[in-house]
């Protein structure tokens, strides 16, 4: 019996079929609870009370986020929790006490509110002032926003959840100084994290923009992983630099933002022709955006993802031919994924709806075929 719990408890499939079963469980609540925030005139009632405290359009659009980011964020305790703390101890790939989790949770949390509070109040100032094209400022604006998130995420946000420190390994370092000289590329900022605080999973990415554009490796991937495996990674995120992926993908993205406002443009002053809104600025109406706006992203997200996998598998591609080294490319996919307790053939229809990067099956046919 023991051995059958234990057995699944490091199951790939099991550990996804639970997340996935869990995003479905999320969204629904999500999506009924504020359908019943807008109904049930709760969410007017907010406004009123917002109303009551002060008059300035701007304080009014702050108390109501202030009670809207509240009570979702205890709406949807309990998920990531479950997601974040007890799937992860259950499959035996967190290393954080409950404490530090919370710690983390909170920390994550306030950043969103700051971004959601600073994103919400923009867009309210546009919808009022110029309600025609409010959608045309309201993308720049959040290009804009995303733009100073990324070049703020490697030296500000990071360190808030993970120290940095250098690679101490000096064959690494030389391997991987040889890469960057290979690809002539003058960015050689590389970082390791202490991910061994929080997970038994292993990482890799690159980040930033300009002076603050960097490659960061997790500290179980240095220590656990050989260097010309690490190497294959290096070169895999460089493979993003050399293709531009973070800025196309910032334009992708915002591309998909800009359909996303219109859309809700014509939504809305269909809403105020039939009556069912005072004014196109109408903050009591949020909910029922949000509801909108998450359905859109959830059209989208197979479209997006499958953008994603496709510059992922060029940066495989530039890997591959930068380094000539498809065995060791295998070795550290396939020990990637058992690290992380990937699904290494899912469904293809759970493939195209969730992954953003190439399935390990897929990744690894790749290099098997890779003729050099």
């Amino acid at each position: 019996m023991n051995s059958a719990i234990e057995s699944s408890s490091k199951n790939p499939k099991t550990y996804h079929k639970i997340k996935y079963r869990l995003f479905f469980i999320n969204l629904f609540v999500n999506l009924l609870f504020l359908f019943l925030l807008s109904v049930s005139g709760i969410s007017t009632a907010w406004y009123y009370l917002a109303l009551s405290i002060s008059d300035h359009f701007l304080l009014i659009n702050g108390i109501y986020t202030v009670l809207f980011c509240l009570t979702m964020y205890l709406v949807n305790f309990g998920f990531h929790f479950f997601e974040g703390f007890i799937l992860e101890h259950r499959f035996g790939l967190s290393n954080q006490t409950f404490g530090k989790w919370l710690k983390d949770n909170l920390k994550g949390s306030l950043i969103s509110f700051v971004v959601t509070i600073v994103a919400i109040e923009a867009a309210y100032l546009f919808l009022k002032n110029y309600p025609t094209t409010w959608w045309i400022w309201a993308g720049f604006f959040w290009l804009f926003l995303t733009l100073v998130m990324a070049r703020i995420t490697p030296t500000m946000i990071i360190p808030l959840f993970y120290k940095y420190s250098n690679i101490k390994n000096e064959e690494l370092e030389k391997g991987i100084l040889n890469l960057f000289e290979k690809c002539r590329l003058k960015i050689k900022d590389i970082y390791m994290v202490d991910f061994s605080a929080k997970t038994k999973k292993a990482n890799a990415f690159v980040c930033g923009f300009g002076k603050s554009r960097r490659v960061v490796l997790s500290d179980n991937l240095v220590n656990q992983f050989s260097v010309p495996e690490i190497e294959t990674v290096v070169a895999h995120e460089i493979g993003h630099y050399k293709n531009h992926d973070i800025i196309r993908l910032t334009a992708v993205n915002s591309t998909v933002t800009f359909l996303s406002f219109f859309l809700l443009d014509v939504f809305l002053k269909k809403m105020l022709t039939l009556g069912n809104i005072t004014h196109i600025y109408d903050i009591a109406f949020f909910p029922i955006i949000v509801i909108g706006l998450s359905v859109f992203s959830l059209i989208t997200m197979p479209i997006l993802n499958g953008y994603s996998r496709f510059i992922e598998r060029n940066a495989d591609i530039f890997c591959l031919e930068m380094t000539q080294r498809p065995k060791d490319f295998i070795s550290m996919i396939d020990k990637l994924g058992k690290m992380n307790l990937a699904e290494f053939e899912p469904h293809p229809l759970i493939e195209k709806f969730f992954y953003n990067h190439p399935s390990i099956a897929k990744r690894i046919k790749l290099a098997q075929e890779f003729k050099g």
